[in-house]
């Protein structure tokens, strides 16, 4: 709900687009804009949109940015139909489990490695060639990697492809609903392995700024991270929109972003298929990047997806010589 000054009132009689910053400013932020409506009585102008899940983490900087043309007031709302869903499946996953950082976890789980994820990639990437490790030893601390996703594969290579410092203490999200359902005996793999084997923590989804909270203590704990920002994978030759969270976690926690590369992987096993064709794969790690306090959020998401998007246009073109290979 926007009430417009005078000033952009007199504007927008003159020149109704516009009003389009409205629009600009949600969809910078990540938000769909569904609808748009001119009011009349107390308030001027009502957009109706759908925010991201990090969406609260930032409204304050962009009611700054819009509320400069006006008074603006932000009213949450949800579907009924999802709010009856989620309030019956609530309670039905378990986790996060604290204890996987301890150490005990990190030597079962240094034992697992081979089992968990190692010989699935020696199976399939034939060779693996990993170029830009030498970028980590800058890092000092606990790290925010970031992969571009085009694969059912990417974490499990993106995973084995990390130097042994950082690969001993690293997690990643897996959809709650999906790998952290408690009391299904069918599922394969079980949230306990989730959590100790494969060092992952459930992300419920749409679950707001409160799905940023555990990130946020493993990065005060010392641990890195591990984040795909597309959020899905992709199936076109272009790189998705990058999602908020991984810019929000570097800003607040000063850890570097350590953007890698992965070429090839889409063909070994692509979005859709269950069969895994083997052939060459490659990890490319660029340099870090490293976020002051008083960096915007959009900023931040800008320069990790340009800092891929080069490197992707390129490899578009050139292929594997877009980065030097080295194997395993």
């Amino acid at each position: 709900m926007t009430r417009l000054s005078q000033e952009t009132l007199r504007e927008a009689v003159a020149n109704p687009p516009a009003l389009t910053f409205i629009r600009e400013a949600l969809e910078s932020y990540e938000a769909k804009v569904l609808a748009d409506f001119r009011m009349f009585g107390d308030f001027d102008h009502c957009t109706i949109f759908e925010a991201t899940d990090n969406f609260r983490s930032y409204k304050a900087c962009f009611e700054q940015e819009i509320g400069a043309c006006g008074e603006t007031q932000i009213m949450p709302a949800i579907d009924l139909n999802l709010f009856e869903k989620l309030l019956s499946s609530e309670g039905g996953t378990v986790g996060p489990h604290h204890w996987q950082v301890s150490t005990w976890a990190k030597l079962l789980r240094l034992t697992f490695r081979w089992h968990g994820y190692s010989r699935w990639v020696w199976q399939a990437c034939k060779p693996l060639h990993v170029s830009g490790r030498e970028n980590f030893k800058s890092v000092d601390g606990p790290c925010i990697v970031v992969g571009n996703h085009t694969s059912h594969l990417d974490g499990l290579v993106l995973r084995h492809a990390l130097p042994q410092r950082v690969k001993w203490d690293v997690y990643s999200g897996a959809a709650a609903d999906r790998w952290f359902v408690k009391d299904r005996p069918e599922l394969v793999m079980q949230p306990w392995y989730q959590s100790l084997v494969m060092a992952t923590f459930p992300i419920q989804r749409g679950g707001g700024s409160r799905a940023l909270d555990y990130p946020k203590w493993l990065l005060s704990q010392g641990s890195s991270l591990l984040i795909f920002p597309e959020g899905t994978r992709s199936t076109s030759r272009r790189l998705a929109k990058f999602k908020h969270g991984p810019s929000i976690l570097a800003i607040e926690s000063g850890a570097p972003v350590v953007p890698c590369y992965l070429y090839g992987l889409n063909k070994l096993r692509p979005k859709g298929s269950r069969d895994v064709v083997p052939g060459p794969a490659w990890a490319h790690f660029l340099p870090p990047l490293r976020f002051s306090r008083d960096t915007t959020v959009p900023d931040a998401t800008r320069a990790i997806f340009d800092a891929l998007n080069t490197v992707h246009e390129q490899a578009m073109t050139d292929g594997p010589a877009a980065f030097s290979p080295r194997s395993r």
